[in-house]
């Protein structure tokens, strides 16, 4: 069915800053060069799990026991990481692994956490506890503290000297600020606290919250597991709590979702592939009988490496 519109344009706005970003390429270009198996989904993202998969690319458990790896002798990491004993036992037992880590983990994030502990701050990791980016981020520290919500900071123990929070690369800077402000007021009024949500994540948000706040309506592309982009989806709530629209497929689309919008706006998480949204853009055009006009917006001056950095 298509969408009644009377003739007018919808005007179809893709965020300035949207889809996959270096980390995401560079972790498919090891993946499909390799040709290994993969100790998890390389990337949250259906799609593209399902191609590396359709290619013949093994897809294991992120966590598999040794004794599951006994026939294989080189693996893929994926680009969340990898906890840095699980590293050590594939090394031990023979198994050779391609690196597939994010290298804004790498670079950046596990290399802070090593040097504030080494200047004797302890680490609070700020994250989802079982995402598979904090389960390998807190073992590069001795005894890292992780939370996530006010319980997690009435649970911290009192007398840990000098304290420093770091933070998910994929969080929001509403979700830090506000435990960081709480471990201040509860705990610790000296928390040293720097941003390490890396650049692209950081661009994207900024440009979906930028967007959402004028369309009338935003659809949010990516796998529904991607940390990523649903943040994006809960900052675009933020101002159409009835008109965000989350999928993680083309065919999920509505007719409904567009009727009485003249600007919609698209958004898209670092894990998905460009392809993906120019096959949403098609989708919507096939659902429309009004003409459709699609731009970007605004300028495309995208931070390609790093993390924020900024202290907080």
């Amino acid at each position: 069915m298509s969408i009644e519109r009377n003739n007018e344009t919808l005007e179809v706005i893709v965020a300035r800053s949207a889809g996959t970003c270096f980390g995401v390429e560079a972790a498919i270009e090891i993946a499909e060069r390799e040709r290994k198996p993969i100790l998890g989904p390389l990337v949250h993202n259906p799609r593209t799990v399902n191609r590396l998969a359709a290619q013949g690319i093994p897809i294991l458990e992120r966590y598999a026991s040794l004794d599951e790896l006994e026939d294989v002798n080189e693996a893929v990491i994926t680009a969340h990481g990898y906890p840095k004993e699980l590293k050590e036992a594939l090394t031990e037992r023979g198994i050779a692994y391609h690196d597939a880590t994010c290298p804004v983990l790498l670079k950046w994030v596990y290399r802070k956490i090593e040097n504030f502990e080494r200047d004797g701050y302890h680490v609070i990791l700020i994250g989802n506890p079982n995402h598979a980016e904090i389960i390998a981020s807190r073992s590069y520290g001795r005894n890292i503290s992780v939370v996530y919500s006010a319980e997690d900071v009435d649970a911290l123990p009192t007398g840990l000297g000098l304290t420093v929070a770091v933070c998910q690369t994929t969080i929001t800077r509403e979700k830090f600020q506000g435990l960081v402000d709480l471990i201040r007021e509860r705990r610790y009024p000296d928390l040293k606290a720097v941003d390490t949500r890396c650049h692209p994540v950081k661009n994207q948000q900024e440009a979906v919250e930028s967007l959402a706040q004028w369309v009338d309506a935003m659809v949010i592309v990516g796998g529904f597991d991607s940390s990523n982009t649903t943040n994006l989806a809960r900052i675009s709530r933020k101002y159409l709590p009835e008109r965000t629209y989350h999928i993680d497929s083309k065919e999920l689309l509505q007719r409904e979702w567009f009727l009485g919008a003249r600007h919609l706006g698209i958004g898209a998480g670092t894990s998905t592939p460009k392809d993906q949204i120019e096959g949403v853009k098609r989708r919507i055009a096939e659902l429309s009988d009004a003409p459709v006009v699609f731009r970007k917006d605004g300028s495309d001056d995208e931070d390609l490496e790093g993390i924020d950095g900024s202290e907080i």
